[in-house]
């Protein structure tokens, strides 16, 4: 096996492209790009890459940050899906070759923090001193069928009470709208007792910057009386869509705006093949809206997020 840590620039498009077919849109070169601009200059792109000769067999995305002169590596940033995408038909002697690789490049780096999202799985047989595995979920609504009708009757009574004040949906398309959404993830951070918000407001302005227009992206604003009441972000790759961001301004929550954009974003995922729906993780104490997913017919789908942190890093933690 031939392993290398190939950078952005020098990374082959086509073979990426090939390798994440069937995969999720976080594995894509364009979520890559916004993760690396939406933290700014501290931010890299490495992939970590095991070829069979010329043929590219899996990869590992990830993005390093440096903060304080400490180094991190994510894959991939908030949690997103990342871990290794094996190509087909990988031999299980290549598999552990590349397990070996692996370890050795997080020993040689020695990165403050690692974490790892792995939802397919793909590191269920690495071990590696030090590593936490940490059980995460998110929740799937299956629409493959010739009809879909939420797993709740009064999830539909919802939605006709939203839909009686008659608002507009439509996509988000200027950066004026960015800021309006923004405003709204603020606040909706906030109510979750965060004191500021996760996610930098470049973020959202480089997503608009790289997918507007793009249809891997269903970004959609809810407006009464023309003020944005909520907004969502939904990704659509292969056959499912990806509800990552949803918001909305809790005063004028009875105008049902959380039921009326994401009963918006299923009917558009059937017009467009889409066979799942993603609806995202749940903090394990949040029974409000796990409750939410599974009323909409939404089933659990667990998977580990991997972490590794220095020893130094972890005694003055424990010692705050």
């Amino acid at each position: 096996m031939n392993w290398q840590a190939i950078d952005r620039r020098s990374l082959n498009r086509s073979d990426w492209d090939a390798l994440i077919s069937g995969h999720t849109f976080f594995s894509t070169i364009q979520w890559v790009d916004i993760c690396t601009d939406g933290l700014g200059k501290q931010a890299q792109a490495v992939f970590l890459c095991g070829f069979d000769g010329d043929h590219l067999t899996c990869a590992l995305p990830g993005i390093v940050t440096v903060n304080w002169g400490m180094r991190s590596f994510y894959s991939l940033p908030y949690g997103t899906y990342g871990g290794i995408i094996w190509g087909r038909d990988v031999a299980p002697g290549f598999k552990n070759e590349a397990l070996v690789h692996l370890s050795a490049y997080f020993r040689k780096a020695r990165f403050t923090r690692v974490s790892i999202a792995d939802y397919d799985g793909s590191l269920r047989e690495w071990t590696h001193t030090g590593i936490k595995r940490q059980p995460a979920f998110t929740h799937l609504i299956d629409i493959s069928g010739d009809t879909y009708r939420p797993a709740d009757k009064k999830i539909e009574q919802h939605i006709q009470i939203g839909l009686k004040a008659e608002p507009e949906i439509a996509p988000v398309q200027t950066s004026r709208q960015v800021g309006q959404f923004y405003a709204l993830y603020e606040a909706t951070e906030k109510r979750h007792g965060r004191s500021r918000p996760i996610l930098p407001r470049r973020m959202f302005d480089a997503l608009f910057d790289h997918l507007s227009g793009n249809e891997m992206l269903y970004w959609i604003a809810i407006m009464v009386d023309g003020i944005m009441i909520g907004s969502q972000i939904n990704f659509i790759f292969g056959d499912s869509l990806i509800n990552w961001q949803t918001v909305s301004d809790y005063e004028m929550r009875q105008y049902k705006p959380n039921h009326l954009l994401l009963n918006n974003a299923i009917t558009y995922a059937q017009s467009r093949g889409v066979r799942q729906i993603n609806l995202g993780a749940s903090p394990p104490e949040a029974s409000g809206l796990i409750d939410f997913k599974e009323r909409w017919g939404g089933v659990r789908r667990e998977y580990e997020i991997l972490s590794l942190t220095a020893p130094w890093l972890k005694m003055l933690e424990k010692w705050r």
